[in-house]
């Protein structure tokens, strides 16, 4: 939901290419009075060494969770909202001086530009309730606020604003940050003004104002009435929505969840069970020495990312949502906590996969190099889109309105994924995993994610119809991910194979898709055939019998949603513009009492996943995920241990529990996205307990 502008920024890049972009002219506009602090009145930072050019760390409190001051705490000045410095021979801008005839064509009044808050005609009050701008404008066109689509251009003309400069729209000179509302009085209408905040190696004014001194320089200026139209149900939804409205808990960590998600193709970010203080024994050195002697007590989310090799940490003391200690895990809302069932042994059928693999092998030339030269067309065309990104670029833009990841079209065209090197070699983990589960009686189901690409590779031509791709509609297009499955039947390994099932259902004819068009996820669609495909296996272990004497009846209901989908925000800003927040149905999981499913930790059978086992469960609609409708179909609840980013390695958050904890399961199922089964960033780790 939200939509951030981050991408790879690497500070220490941003400072040395400072000065590489232009000569400097005057700043044009009133310079700043003494230095002002930027500020909200109801979010402070808690690590006063906090310094948005070198920290690794953010912690931030909340006095009042209203939607207005997390997403501030969030966003602003946070070190990793910056993009890169372009190539200097890109942004061509050596020797030039910008020009500031019409600065951001007139969407701002040229005549209020000042480097000073102080000289604005903001009131203290205004001043002390600052709004994040870019997930306030997702917000409000998803939820279709009239002039929503206008205060959205605004943004991205000033992101585009070259000043007369080279380099096209792609240079990003400088965002348009925060907004803030302000009444003239005597019946007139509220107006809109907004910060500007310019990349730090942007040197093209000399002399440019910094006035709150975090590094990077800043202007502030009214949006013209021109720009926007009628601003009531604008300034309506804010005042009396974003920042009235205090969120409960459950909504606090909901909030959460989306930007953690919604952050994770950038900055491959995830939450951290909460401590009792933080930072925890286990936290990294080099936080635990900048943050020095500070602990905090009951942090209430702990966000961990990984951007450039290095952890940092964003974290989020919310006071009204916090408790004496770490938030409390969920209960099943039904059922029998720590259902008992007799021992047994683990029953892998790795045979059914490999049958139907060899199959498919043989009848595409006995060889993988014969079946991979069948779909060398394809290969050759998605390799020269990917060729073609921006670098930086995370998202691609198909046909008929489908967005790609970067990460997984390099996925489709990686090759052999057990023949990888080192850490990025997923074969020997996945076969560790399978032998501690088995010493302790414990069934295992390894059940990889179908990339949007492999699904849809007729979509991921520039044109609708491409001829060249169209051939290859319902067909396996990477003929590698079939070698691993069969690489992992012959390790002993039984895999769930999702892939042909998907391809017959492809046919939007059927329903909605089976992913979303802007977003890496999957549909409601999607999941709920994962876990028609995932209960079909379960009812055939032999222990299931004990489950089917406590069975639950569930139902379900409509809870519909609309946003951007975590892609646009990655597509070059040019080509946003192309894409309307999209409208999706997710179907709920209720409870025979009327009440929501919840996951329950003591269940016997347990989802470890990535983010795809957390969309529609923990963000967006909710209690519609993949494991409330494993529970339905199954009649049980399940347990779901879930990473955003970090599918390969989140086993490691089920043994935090405890091998007495992990003895207590039948199955274990491993579901996730297969496009991190390629050169995945963090590599996948050996288990720390042997």
């Amino acid at each position: 939901m939200l939509r951030s502008t981050i991408h790879r920024g690497v500070l220490p890049l941003i400072v040395a290419a400072a000065g590489c972009a232009t000569s400097g002219a005057h700043f044009p506009w009133p310079a700043p009075a003494p230095a002002v602090p930027a500020t909200r009145v109801d979010v402070s930072t808690a690590n006063p060494s906090y310094r948005r050019m070198a920290s690794q760390v953010l912690v931030r409190r909340i006095s009042r969770p209203t939607r207005a001051s997390l997403d501030y705490a969030a966003y602003h000045a946070n070190f990793m909202n910056a993009d890169p410095p372009p190539d200097p021979a890109m942004a061509g801008d050596k020797g030039k001086r910008p020009s500031t005839t019409n600065p951001f064509g007139g969407m701002l009044l040229a005549d209020s530009l000042t480097g000073s808050v102080a000289r604005t005609a903001l009131t203290a009050d205004e001043r002390a309730h600052p709004l994040a701008l870019a997930p306030l404008v997702e917000l409000l066109v998803s939820k279709k606020v009239a002039s929503a689509d206008r205060l959205e251009d605004v943004v991205a003309r000033v992101r585009s604003e070259n000043w007369g400069l080279a380099g096209g729209p792609q240079i990003v000179r400088q965002m348009a940050t925060e907004a803030f509302l302000h009444d003239p009085g005597s019946g007139r209408a509220v107006e809109i003004w907004i910060k500007i905040e310019f990349a730090p190696w942007f040197t093209g004014f000399s002399s440019s104002p910094d006035e709150d001194g975090d590094g990077f320089p800043e202007i502030y200026g009214r949006v013209a009435d021109s720009a926007l139209g009628p601003t009531q149900d604008i300034v309506k939804f804010i005042r009396t929505e974003y920042e009235r409205r205090v969120f409960t808990p459950a909504e606090v960590k909901a909030w959460a969840h989306q930007l953690a998600s919604y952050w994770y193709p950038s900055y491959n970010t995830d939450l951290v069970a909460a401590p009792a203080a933080w930072p925890a024994n286990d936290t990294e050195p080099a936080i635990r020495q900048e943050l020095g002697s500070l602990s905090f007590a009951a942090p209430t989310v702990v966000m961990r990312g990984k951007p450039l090799g290095k952890p940092a940490y964003n974290v989020f003391l919310v006071e009204a949502a916090m408790s004496p200690g770490p938030a409390p895990v969920p209960q099943a809302s039904e059922g029998t906590p720590g259902l008992s069932l007799a021992p047994s042994t683990p029953s892998p059928n790795p045979a059914a996969v490999k049958k139907a693999v060899l199959a498919e092998l043989a009848a595409h030339g006995k060889s993988w190099t014969a079946w991979t030269a069948e779909v060398s067309a394809f290969r050759a065309a998605l390799k020269q889109r990917l060729d073609a990104m921006p670098a930086g670029s995370k998202a691609l833009a198909g046909s008929d309105g489908f967005l790609f990841f970067r990460n997984s079209i390099a996925y489709v065209l990686g090759g052999d994924l057990a023949k990888q090197s080192g850490d990025r070699n997923p074969l020997p983990v996945i076969v560790e995993w399978k032998k501690r589960l088995a010493k302790h009686g414990v069934d295992f189901l390894f059940v990889p994610i179908p990339t949007k690409e492999e699904i849809f590779p007729d979509k991921t031509g520039a044109a609708p119809g491409d001829p060249a791709l169209a051939s290859f509609a319902g067909k396996v297009v990477n003929p590698f991910e079939r070698k691993f499955l069969l690489d992992l039947a012959d390790k002993g390994v039984e895999t769930l194979d999702l892939l042909p099932a998907f391809l017959a259902a492809r046919s939007a004819r059927a329903g909605e898709p089976l992913y979303q068009a802007q977003d890496t996820h999957w549909t409601a669609r999607g999941l709920e055939l994962a876990a028609k495909i995932v209960a079909e296996r379960i009812t055939r272990f032999s222990w299931y019998k004990g489950i089917t004497a406590h069975r639950q009846a569930y139902k379900t209901k409509d809870e519909s949603f609309t946003r951007h989908g975590d892609l646009h925000s990655r597509l070059p800003e040019v080509e946003r513009a192309k894409f309307a927040p999209e409208t999706l149905v997710g179907h709920q999981v209720v409870n025979s009492d009327g009440t929501l499913y919840e996951d329950d930790p003591d269940s016997p059978i347990v989802i470890l996943g990535d983010s795809f086992t957390g969309v529609y469960e923990l963000m967006d609609c909710e209690h519609g995920g993949v494991s409330a409708h494993l529970a339905k179909e199954i009649g049980y609840p399940v347990d779901l241990v879930m990473s955003y980013g970090g599918g390969p390695n989140v086993r490691e958050k089920l043994l935090r529990r405890g091998e007495d904890k992990l003895a207590t399961k039948k199955l274990v199922i491993w579901m996730m996205t297969a496009r991190d089964l390629f050169d995945y960033a963090e590599g996948w780790q050996p288990l720390e307990r042997k």
